[in-house]
């Protein structure tokens, strides 16, 4: 009985939720605009003291049964109780109590800003390393997309530093080159004919590029390109995820409110 009254009020309240998106009621509307959005930031309020709970639990138990690491828990549990202390017992400051978390003097701002975030800042600066191992890896060439991913992947680094902005027109059209004929050097049966073919191109097209006057052109300025990349191509990208996880969404949050998608509750 209890799971069918908490699918009942997903159900319905979903439902309210959705007709009022099309229904022009104003007690329906201030409903949908304040009262629902109340609810929910007391619902997250006592999620977010749930968490607290279980995290408490979790770290307790790793260092009650001396598991893997369980020095680190300590310093987790520590560092935990003392942001408790400092924000909800003792202040440190003249200011009142609740308005201290954002004044400078108190001992909870000192905590937030001299070590919460210079961790943060740390924790964010490791991943840089994580991110470059992991484009290592992404960028071998081992078919057409893991290429393109490549080819764009360098035009971005480039442009993104200050060297892209002292690269010559005519060093971007021997990157182009080199380029290409790594993508085709597999076309080549003979290795010397290749060699032969890169070596003309890399001498004859900046000639040509001259004699036409098309060295001005953005596509021989790595900046220029890096930017059209993440313009025209990254956004077009990052749209159609974004389009395919509002699909997502509508159909996920119809399979709730019409009682097919059952693990909300456990099942």
């Amino acid at each position: 009985m209890k799971r069918q009254v908490a699918y009942f009020l997903v159900v319905f309240i979903g439902f309210l939720t959705l007709f009022g998106h099309f229904i022009n009621y104003s007690p329906l509307n201030n409903f949908i605009d304040n009262d629902a959005t109340q609810w929910f930031d007391i619902i997250s309020g006592f999620a977010a003291f749930l968490g607290v709970i279980n995290l408490l639990q979790l770290h307790l138990n790793k260092v009650a049964n001396r598991r893997n690491n369980w020095r680190y828990s300590i310093v987790t549990l520590a560092g935990f109780i003392l942001m408790i202390i400092f924000g909800f017992i003792y202040n440190g400051s003249d200011v009142a109590m609740g308005p201290h978390l954002k004044k400078e003097g108190s001992a909870f701002y000192w905590m937030f800003h001299n070590i919460y975030l210079p961790l943060g800042a740390t924790m964010f600066a490791l991943l840089a390393f994580f991110v470059a191992s992991a484009s290592y890896r992404a960028f071998k060439i081992r078919n057409f997309e893991a290429t393109l991913l490549l080819v764009s992947g360098i035009f971005l680094m480039i442009g993104r530093v200050p060297v892209g902005q002292l690269i010559p027109w005519w060093m971007a059209l021997e990157i182009y080159i080199c380029l290409i004929f790594a993508i085709i050097a597999s076309r080549f049966k003979n290795k010397k004919i290749m060699l032969y073919s890169l070596v003309i191109s890399m001498l004859a097209l900046p000639g040509i590029i001259l004699y036409f006057n098309l060295s001005d052109l953005s596509l021989f300025k790595i900046p220029d390109l890096q930017e059209w990349i993440m313009d025209v191509p990254a956004t077009a990208g990052s749209r159609a995820i974004m389009i395919g996880i509002a699909l997502g969404t509508i159909a996920q949050s119809y399979r709730i409110i019409t009682g097919r998608e059952r693990s909300i509750l456990g099942d």
